[in-house]
């Protein structure tokens, strides 16, 4: 039995528990009683299986472990609706940030997406959010051929630049215009000074319990590929292979495979306070495509 205050009410309200009920639990299935966590922990099983990047599946276990288990992880499924899912994504953007909201709302959705295939809610209430309004941003610092020119030499000019090789990265990302996590994975067999070409073919990303490690593939499977960089990118990087004592073209100052995020703190360092200040390594790749265009 089901009781409200009217009629029509407790009608509809026997309906929805009969709807319920019906959605009973043999061994291993999914209903509305399930905890989100059994259902996340079976979405992120098939995120392993995928042919998702490395870094993308690491990027969605820590979302789904920091931002959302705390949260969710012991809401029955049938308590997830719109605004508790709402609350959750808005709690982490104001605790840690739009880039973590962002990962913690496609996890979110996987799950409960997951729980509709399973007919155990009807509908993915993460799909009802406002999108979140973006804010403005200061101007990104753009790059043109003579800014290029005064950087490297304000660069050449600095010690803790040319400690960290930033006036060779400058140049040769420069020239590339890939993605600095893809320039600090190129190491000498994938540089041949003969035939002036280079091959683009993996990414460094940060491993938990392993460390840095080269992913065996770029961001996107399409930026795979072997160029033929410009003359002075050439010059560079033979100059740097006669210096080398290493397997990486640009290793960390012990020798090691560098670490992208501490690259972009290091030209984070030495730009602060110049009219470069809040240059990132994305620049190049603009200033490379519009060269192409």
């Amino acid at each position: 039995q089901r009781y409200a205050a009217t009629g029509p009410a407790s009608v509809k309200k026997l309906k929805e528990a009969l709807r319920d009920r019906s959605r009973f639990a043999l061994d291993g299935e999914i209903t509305g009683d399930t905890r989100v966590r059994v259902v996340a922990e079976m979405w992120l099983r098939d995120l392993d299986d995928s042919d998702r990047a490395l870094r993308t599946k690491i990027s969605y276990r820590d979302a789904w472990r920091r931002s959302l288990e705390p949260a969710v992880g012991e809401l029955r499924l049938s308590d997830l609706r719109v605004s508790s899912v709402d609350r959750v994504i808005r709690e982490v953007r104001a605790r840690q940030g739009s880039g973590s909201a962002h990962h913690a709302k496609v996890v979110l959705s996987g799950i409960a997406s997951l729980a509709v295939r399973h007919d155990a809610i009807d509908s993915n209430p993460v799909r009802e959010l406002t999108p979140a309004r973006r804010k403005s941003t200061a101007e990104k610092v753009a790059l043109t051929e003579d800014g290029v020119a005064r950087l490297a030499a304000f660069l050449g000019s600095s010690d803790d630049a040319r400690k960290h090789a930033l006036v060779d990265m400058v140049t040769v990302l420069s020239g590339l215009g890939c993605r600095i996590g893809e320039l600090l994975a190129l190491d000498w067999p994938r540089v041949d000074d003969v035939a002036n070409t280079l091959a683009i073919e993996g990414t460094v990303i940060r491993v938990p319990g392993e460390g840095l490690v080269v992913q065996p593939h770029t961001k996107s499977r399409a930026s795979m590929r072997t160029i033929q960089p410009p003359a002075w990118v050439m010059d560079t990087l033979r100059r740097r292979h006669e210096e080398s004592h290493g397997p990486w073209v640009f290793p960390s100052t012990a020798g090691t495979l560098r670490d992208p995020d501490n690259t972009r703190k290091q030209l984070r360092q030495v730009l602060a306070g110049t009219d470069w200040e809040g240059l990132h390594p994305h620049a190049f790749r603009r200033l490379v495509a519009t060269r192409l265009d």
